[in-house]
Formats: C-alpha cells, structure tokens, sequence
C-alpha cells in the first residue's frame, strides 16, 4: 500500500485503497490525497449526507453534489465548505 501525505490530516499514512461510488478524476484525487482513517471518517460524513439532504443516489445531481462535498472534505478543491449536518450525537448510553 502506498503512502501519502493526507490533505485532510497532513499526516503521512497508508493511501485509501478503494474508492467506492467515485469515478474519473475526484477518484483519482481521492487515491492520492486520501488516507484510510479520514476515508473511514468522510464513509460517515457521506451517510449523514445523504440522509440529510434526501439524496437519490440514482440522480446525477446527487452524484455531482456528493463528488463536490468529497473534495472540499479532503481539502481538494476550493469551490466551497462541506454542507452542514445538524446530526447531535446522542450522549453516552448511559450504562
């Protein structure tokens, strides 16, 4: 697995090794900026997403939404700011 420098955590770490639902050049961005650890944090960030906002993942503005919300995540590109959630973890499970 290739190491890289992570344009999110800047930390030097194993490169992300698949980039499911991204094509063409964001995954190729992804393949080399991303590391696995803040790949696992954006997998919850896209699911909170796509909750959120109702987003049909069959519809071509869902993909293209997603594809700009990846690379602002991962520092990527400068078209933006990651779309806001207003997900409030609940508070411990109080065992």
């Amino acid at each position: 697995m290739a190491v890289i420098t992570c344009s999110r955590c800047e930390g030097e770490k194993e490169a992300v090794a698949k980039t499911a639902f991204y094509r063409g050049e964001v995954r190729d961005k992804l393949l080399t900026h991303a590391c696995q650890e803040c790949w696992d944090e954006w997998i919850k960030m896209q699911i909170m997403l796509i909750n959120e906002y109702r987003l049909n993942l069959m519809d071509p503005k869902s993909d293209e939404f997603l594809n700009k919300q990846v690379l602002a995540f991962f520092k990527l590109d400068d078209s933006g700011e990651v779309a806001n959630v207003d997900f409030i973890p609940p508070p411990g499970d109080g065992a």
